[in-house]
């Protein structure tokens, strides 16, 4: 009986990490295109005042 409720504890802590896991990777993948186009907006508005300054 201790052998099969340690299987169960088991698979239930297994469960729980690769369910976390894969919550951590999707949050990952949606954040990462916002930094990318903040880190092009923010370039563009940089070379834009470089432009403004050259004038």
């Amino acid at each position: 009986m201790f052998d099969i409720t340690f299987l169960l504890i088991m698979a239930f802590a297994g469960g729980t990490i690769a369910f976390i896991s894969i919550l951590v990777i999707l949050g990952r993948r949606i954040t990462e295109p916002k930094k990318e186009i903040q880190q092009k907006v923010k370039n563009l508005e940089e070379e834009v005042q470089k432009l403004k300054n050259e004038k």
